[in-house]
This record gives structure tokens, sequence and C-alpha cells, in this order.
């Protein structure tokens, strides 16, 4: 009865746990991206100071000019032939938000976008 009962304890914090974190992270994401949009300022001081160090916000134009990203000098335009499946999911941006999702290198990305006027400013995992 003991293995029983701790082999559904171990299955229930398996699935439960990292569905709990996701969501925690989730929010996070959705917090970080409001906070930038809220600023108006859409430059890296202010993407750096309104997200928690373990995310990372980038800043688009909508025509697919990056603003601010981690990785900007290696990432020219969003809307490269290269990139064209996340630009092409990133522009359905909204003000109020929206989570989106596309695939790149082979894994499934999640990414939470607003739009800002004629910027984009999103966060992902």
């Amino acid at each position: 009865m003991k293995k029983v009962a701790l082999i559904i304890m171990v299955l229930f914090l398996g699935f439960y746990l990292p569905s709990s974190a996701l969501s925690a992270d989730r929010d996070a994401i959705e917090k970080g991206v409001a906070a930038v949009v809220d600023a108006g300022t859409f430059d890296d001081a202010t993407c750096q100071a309104n997200a928690p160090e373990s995310l990372y916000i980038f800043v688009m134009k909508a025509d697919g000019e990056l603003v601010v990203h981690p990785k900007k000098d290696a990432i020219v335009n969003l809307n490269a032939p290269k990139f064209q499946v996340i630009y092409d999911e990133v522009v359905k941006a909204t003000p109020e938000g929206t989570w989106v999702q596309y695939q790149w290198d082979g894994k499934e990305k999640n990414t939470f976008v607003k739009q800002a006027g004629d910027m984009i400013v999103g966060c992902g995992y």
C-alpha cells in the first residue's frame, strides 16, 4: 500500500508541479510585457528594468525591425525569410496581448505579444 501511495504522489508531483511553474512563468511573462508597454519607452534599459532577470523582453516594429532583443546583433530583421514563421505569429499581437506559438529550431515556442502603437513587445519560452 505504501508503494502505491508513493507512486501516486510521485506521479502527482511530476504532472502538477511543472504545470504550476509554467502558469507562474506565464504570469511573470505577461506582467513583464505589460510593464514595458505601460512604461511607454522601448529601449534596452526600460526592458531590463521592468522584467525579472530570468526573462528576456523583445521589442520590434510592426514591419519586423527589431528594436530590443538580447541577440539583436545576430538577428537583423524578423521578416527576413528565415524568420518569416516567427514574424507571421508575432504580428498577431493585440493591444490586450495574446499568446502565439511557432516552431523554432525544432522546438515549440510560446510567446506573449502585446501591441503598443506601432511597436510589438513580447517575451516567451
